[in-house]
């Protein structure tokens, strides 16, 4: 906004329709408002990154039509929330559209403003949304990159969606031999039922646990773990998130020494656990397969 007032991008080649929109935009704003109106689309997108607040396209121009219409618009502006004007409903393209990013999508003949009011603002929250999450990912994803121990994602089929290449090195995989295969395969039978207990922990940071996995030429790998559930909102377990860490060189030290050694390590996964926990919100949504986009 510009000194308290809305700023709006109008796309629209109807000069009635525009003029619609403009009287239900003073009625819902009293002239707090600053609508900016184009007919063709090239002459939009090139203002498009001045400090508008959202953008109301018609799909049909002179100059462009359908769903290219809201691509070019919105390849010029990510991350301006964006909602479609149309003169015909069509359940199919709507559907296609919010899916590419639209915001909304309403048909001109059946906007009020009070319709219109609460698309404006329900689509700028949630466009802000969004964006912040994509910035909170971006910032866990970097995480994700830098640290040195292994890290993996299952599903609730226990069905591996993420590694990292830290985790492939260790297990002497490639990543892509990894994905999509059962994590069991790859720890020792009778270490199973202690990694399945950690599935099935309530605690809020996952607890620090040793684990016997095998390598790709059958020899151990002793790891310390720290796994931490996924669930949805209603408490359905979706998978898992595991951080890992090799210790099979300690396991010829003296017990003393490997427990010091791995008591100081668990400070670090104090600190992995709670980044776990800020990572969750982020893959806690109904597919859980969302997270490798996320962070690949």
């Amino acid at each position: 906004m510009r000194d308290g007032n809305i700023r709006i991008l109008l796309v629209e080649d109807n000069p009635g329709d525009a003029v619609i929109i403009r009287e239900m935009l003073k009625e819902i704003y009293k002239n707090k408002f600053e609508l900016i109106h184009f007919q063709r689309l090239e002459d939009s997108v090139e203002h498009v990154i001045e400090d508008f607040d959202i953008v109301l396209l018609d799909l049909n121009l002179p100059d462009s039509r359908g769903i290219e219409t809201f691509n070019i618009m919105n390849s010029h502006a990510p991350e301006m929330p964006i909602i479609i004007l149309t003169g015909l409903l069509d359940e199919e393209l709507a559907i296609n559209i919010v899916g590419e990013g639209a915001q909304d999508y309403l048909v001109k003949g059946n906007i009020d403003k009070q319709l219109l009011s609460r698309s404006i603002k329900y689509s700028i929250e949630r466009k802000r949304i969004e964006m912040d999450l994509r910035k909170s990912e971006e910032k866990y994803r970097a995480m994700v990159e830098k640290i040195e121990s292994g890290l993996f994602l299952i599903n609730s089929k226990n069905e591996i969606n993420y590694v990292n290449k830290q985790m492939a090195d260790m297990l002497g995989y490639n990543m892509d031999e990894i994905l999509n295969r059962d994590v069991f395969s790859f720890i020792k039978k009778n270490c199973r039922a202690v990694f399945k207990k950690h599935l099935q922990s309530k605690a809020r940071v996952g607890q620090t646990y040793e684990l016997q996995f095998l390598k790709n030429n059958g020899s151990p790998l002793w790891v310390l773990m720290s796994t931490s559930p996924l669930k949805k909102m209603n408490g359905e377990y979706i998978g898992a998130i595991s951080i890992m860490t090799d210790i099979t060189a300690r396991k010829g030290m003296e017990k003393s020494i490997m427990d010091a050694m791995i008591e100081k390590d668990k400070d670090f996964f104090f600190i992995m656990g709670n980044m776990v926990e800020a990572v969750k919100p982020l893959i806690q949504k109904d597919y859980v397969e969302d997270f490798q986009d996320k962070f690949t």
